[in-house]
């Protein structure tokens, strides 16, 4: 989009907007036309401000002057509202996405899981195809980091997120890695998983060196397996727990 300046009117937005309109508009559109369009889309703006935001939408190549005082969006305008417009949709799957992560309960955490089962074996997958020397050591060095972690009673939650995480980065797909990233951002996953596995005594590092094994022989089908069976076997674990402990003895994680 290029550098652009902005005025200090609700962030950004009303600069958008006021350009949203503008290239709806089938004629030019002054600072007064713009105040009453605005208002319409629920941003309340003076005149002053309008006449700010023309002028700055214009000095910043995204509107021009048209006839004596409207102005019309410009083709560099269209280009940078359509990549302002593709930002808000992402931004409002990303807030939808991280709200449904949100733990209330056993559902919630399996819904989760199930997330990260479609994403994980397909970044498991690629990354048997994509994976280079460098990434091969670094995932057998958190897996060794993880295990000297619960051997010692210590939380192995962050290695567990980091093998993942480094699993993704080797898949060489920026859309699946940051949609992880997303799921890992979410630290009550990781605790509550923690505190369950713990309780009905299952093992991530044992099924995070399977899930290398076909890594490293290059055997895309056979990560995406490993993986697949991984997430499956911690929706059984929590499964588990909530049949056998939390209902029976009437407990819940926090």
């Amino acid at each position: 989009m290029g550098e652009v300046r902005f005025l200090r009117v609700s962030s950004n937005e009303a600069y958008f907007r006021a350009l949203e309109v503008i290239g709806e508009s089938s004629r030019p559109i002054g600072a007064w036309r713009l105040c009453s369009l605005l208002k319409k889309k629920g941003l309340e703006v003076s005149r002053a401000t309008a006449g700010r935001i023309l002028k700055t939408l214009e000095d910043n190549g995204h509107a021009r002057i048209e006839g004596r005082v409207g102005r019309v969006i410009t083709l560099q305008g269209q280009e940078a509202l359509q990549e302002w417009l593709h930002e808000q949709v992402n931004r409002e799957s990303h807030n939808a996405l991280a709200e449904s992560l949100t733990i209330r309960g056993r559902k919630h955490l399996v819904d989760a899981l199930i997330a990260r089962r479609a994403i994980e074996s397909e970044t498991a997958y690629l990354a048997a195809q994509n994976v280079t020397e460098e990434e091969l050591g670094k995932l057998e060095k958190i897996i060794e980091e993880h295990q000297e972690l619960l051997k010692t009673g210590h939380s192995g939650v962050e290695k567990d997120a980091e093998f993942h995480r480094c699993l993704a980065e080797a898949c060489k797909n920026r859309v699946l890695a940051g949609a992880l990233d997303l799921i890992y951002n979410n630290p009550q996953i990781g605790r509550v998983l923690e505190y369950i596995r713990a309780r009905v005594g299952s093992q991530m590092v044992r099924d995070h060196r399977r899930i290398l094994v076909q890594v490293a022989k290059r055997d895309k089908e056979g990560a995406r397996m490993a993986m697949t069976e991984h997430i499956d076997g911690v929706i059984k674990d929590v499964d588990r727990y909530w049949a056998e402990i939390a209902n029976g003895r009437r407990e819940d994680v926090d």
